[in-house]
């Protein structure tokens, strides 16, 4: 009895040894991987795209990426021989369209990605497809201009947010939405949204999802100023867009504040005199930190450079702080992307030898404002920038870990022969 009891209590202590042995090494964290670069528009089986893809929105744990590809070889039955629009897990590595009609149809035109939900569950997309939903009034056989579209990828309805007089198409030109989806803002023309506004220059409207109303943001004084629109904030506080004299200099920056309805314009001097133009803005989460890029010597003091850059304006203290990659090495930074926490940047620079004059292509790079290091997220195989086609900067995710590109360029991926723009993801960390 003794000795059978002992032989019991020793085999439980061995198993008990091997589940601790067993629990420990499953619960161990995984090493960290290497920074790498990976291709979004890739086959089932792994091939290249067969056609041009774009650089992606990614959802906020970086998990999600909605791009937008001509390529027909992404999924099967993809045949439209039309631009759509897709997410890929890059967790699973998968790739689903979403471009499609509640009932699953392919669009019948091109159609562009804008934005992905928080948790990845919303798509925002425009599209010249007449089939994704139902029309009370169709739009002209001839007339193939952009409305605004949100797919739900848990449920799989695909839903038009854009609707002009009658329920016509508003020809939108952009458009981007808050993390959970209730703020969406687009460009349209007034013409078509408005029932007492001749106006066809396209302007900035913002529909609120929770109560179905639609405003106009931007500013009836200037009829003859087009809007573009560049980020909501995640929370929803603030929309940041541009408005610009379609034949002329004039050029104004915004940011505002859709709780208040008020806006600050962005592009002026240190005194508050506007100054000349100012592209491609991005807002933090909380809508308080705006990146955008200018050429205008006079934002802050001592800029001599005579290159555009990149500015991080405080919208709560008005402070602005100037970020140029290397007056003496680069060509210009812009094109800004800020992380949603504030704390990175990333941005196009093109290198230039001024003592020959000559000019490099355009490679990405990634700013600890805290720290001030910079890193080229744009590495080529070989570790060095990329030198055969510039890069486009897309997006970049919080924490800096994560940062959407595009490009022609065969350098960034190994056995890159498709000959075409491919969208990528470069993993940081």
């Amino acid at each position: 009895m003794y000795a059978s009891t002992r032989t019991a209590l020793a085999t439980g202590i061995v198993a008990a040894l091997l589940t601790l042995s067993a629990t420990t090494a499953s619960s161990a964290p995984a090493p960290a991987r290497a920074p790498h670069t990976e291709r979004l528009g890739t086959s089932p089986t792994g091939g290249q795209a067969d056609s041009y893809t774009y650089g992606p929105e990614f959802s906020a744990d970086g998990r999600f990426a909605v791009f937008t590809s001509e390529a027909g070889n992404l999924v099967p039955g993809d045949t439209n021989g039309q631009a759509d629009v897709f997410v890929r897990d890059l967790r699973k590595g998968t790739v689903e369209r979403v471009s499609v009609s509640s009932a699953g149809a392919q669009a019948d035109h091109t159609s562009s990605a804008f934005d992905i939900s928080r948790d990845g569950r919303y798509v925002l997309f425009t599209s010249q497809a007449r089939n994704l939903v139902h029309w009370d009034t169709p739009p002209p056989a001839d007339e193939w201009v952009d409305d605004v579209y949100l797919h739900d990828r848990r449920t799989g309805r695909t839903e038009r947010l854009s609707f002009g007089l009658d329920g016509r198409s508003v020809d939108v030109g952009g458009a981007a939405m808050s993390a959970d989806a209730r703020y969406v803002a687009f460009t349209a023309r007034p013409n078509r949204m408005e029932a007492d506004d001749p106006n066809g220059y396209r302007m900035l409207y913002l529909l609120d999802r929770r109560t179905g109303k639609v405003k106009r943001v931007s500013e009836r004084t200037r009829p003859e100023w087009t809007s573009v629109v560049h980020d909501v904030s995640d929370d929803g506080s603030r929309i940041v867009y541009n408005q610009f004299q379609y034949r002329g200099p004039g050029s104004a920056l915004w940011a505002y504040d859709i709780k208040k309805g008020t806006r600050q314009q962005l592009n002026v001097t240190p005194d508050g005199t506007p100054t000349t133009a100012a592209l491609d803005a991005s807002l933090t989460a909380n809508g308080r930190y705006v990146a955008f890029s200018s050429s205008a010597p006079d934002l802050v003091p001592d800029d001599t450079n005579g290159d555009a850059d990149v500015f991080v304006r405080d919208l709560k203290t008005g402070k602005i702080r100037r970020i140029s990659h290397n007056a003496e090495t680069a060509f210009g930074t812009q094109s800004p992307e800020i992380s949603p926490d504030g704390r990175y940047v990333a941005y196009e620079a093109t290198p230039r030898n001024r003592a020959t004059g000559y000019f490099g292509v355009g490679n990405v790079y990634l700013r600890d404002l805290r720290t001030g290091k910079v890193r080229l997220v744009s590495r080529s195989v070989s570790g060095g920038t990329v030198e055969d086609e510039a890069v486009t900067l897309y997006s970049v995710t919080r924490g800096g870990k994560e940062v959407g590109l595009s490009s022609g360029s065969a350098q960034l991926v190994p056995d890159d022969t498709n000959g075409v723009t491919d969208g990528f993801v470069r993993h940081l960390r």
